[in-house]
C-alpha cells in the first residue's frame, strides 16, 4: 500500500496548484517584472524559477514523506533487467542523437551559463516531484485496486506530463512542435517512471531530465523548428513507448508474484 502524508486527492490538488503557481510566476516574471531579452532579465527570469522549484520540491517532498515510492523494490526479473537496461541505452541514444557533446561545448562558452543550468535546474526538481513524485503517487493509490496500478500511474502521469508541454503554445513555439513535445514527453514520462521504481528514488530522473532539457537556450526562448515529418516521428517513439509499456506491465506483474513485500 502507497503511503504518504497526504491522501492521493491532496497529493494530485498540490501538484495542481504547483504547476498553476509556476505557471503565473513565470507570466508575471517574464511579462511584468523581467520582461525584454537582455542577459539581466534572463538572468533574474533563472533565479525566481530556480528558486520557486526549490521551494515546490521542498513542499512535494514534505507531502510524499520523502524520495522513496517503495520501502523495498520487489527484485527485477531477467525480463525486467534486460527492459531496464534497454530503456537506459534509449535515453543515453537521445542524449547524443540530440547533440549533448556539441551542446555541453556551447554550453561552456555561453554568457548565459549559469541562467542556462538554473532553468534546467528547476526543470529537472520542479516537474519530477510533481510528475514522478506527486502525481505518480496519486494514481498509484488511486489505481489501488487495479492489478496493472503502476502501469495505469505511468501513463495517466505521464499523460499530464506530456500536456504540460501544451503550454509552450502560448510562449509563440509552432502548433506541429508542440505537439511534437507534448506526445515525445508522454513517452519519456513513462521511462522515467521506470526508471524511479527501479532505483526507487526521484535524484535519477532528475538528473536525466537536466540533461535531457541543459541547453543553450532554455533560459531565453523556447523549442525552436518546425518539428519532424509524423511518419518518421511515429517510427520513432511508438516502439520507445511499447518498450516502456513492456517494463511497467512486467513490474506490475513481479509485484503481484512478490505480493509479501511491503510497499509505501
Amino acid at each position: 500500500m502507497i503511503q504518504t502524508r497526504w491522501s492521493w486527492q491532496k497529493l494530485l490538488i498540490s501538484a495542481v496548484i504547483l504547476f498553476g503557481l509556476l505557471f503565473g510566476i513565470s507570466f508575471v516574471s517574464r511579462a511584468i517584472l523581467f520582461s525584454g531579452h537582455s542577459e539581466t532579465a534572463i538572468y533574474l527570469r533563472a533565479v525566481v524559477r530556480f528558486t520557486y522549484a526549490v521551494i515546490a520540491g521542498g513542499i512535494a517532498y514534505y507531502g510524499l514523506g520523502g524520495n522513496r515510492l517503495l520501502k523495498s523494490v520487489p527484485p527485477l526479473n531477467l525480463f525486467l533487467k534486460i527492459m531496464i537496461t534497454v530503456i537506459g541505452v534509449l535515453l543515453i541514444l537521445l542524449l547524443l542523437v540530440s547533440g549533448f557533446p556539441y551542446r555541453l561545448l556551447t554550453m561552456v562558452h555561453s554568457n548565459l551559463f549559469i541562467a542556462n543550468t538554473l532553468v534546467a535546474l528547476s526543470a529537472g526538481v520542479l516537474e519530477e516531484f510533481t510528475c514522478r513524485g506527486l502525481l505518480l503517487s496519486a494514481f498509484a493509490q488511486a489505481f489501488e485496486r487495479n492489478k496493472y496500478r503502476y502501469t495505469w500511474a505511468a501513463v495517466v502521469s505521464g499523460g499530464c506530463f506530456g500536456l504540460l508541454h501544451l503550454f509552450n503554445l502560448l510562449a509563440g513555439q509552432a502548433l506541429m512542435t508542440t505537439l511534437q513535445q507534448a506526445i515525445y514527453a508522454f513517452v519519456l514520462g513513462i521511462l522515467f517512471v521506470a526508471i524511479r521504481l527501479t532505483t526507487n528514488s526521484l535524484v535519477w530522473v532528475m538528473i536525466i531530465h537536466f540533461f535531457i532539457d541543459w541547453q543553450p537556450t532554455i533560459s531565453s526562448q523556447v523549442m525552436t523548428g518546425s518539428g519532424s515529418p509524423w511518419g518518421a516521428f511515429f517510427i520513432i517513439w511508438t516502439p520507445v513507448l511499447l518498450i516502456g509499456l513492456a517494463f511497467m506491465i512486467g513490474f506490475d506483474k513481479n509485484v503481484r508474484w512478490h505480493s509479501g513485500l511491503s510497499f509505501l
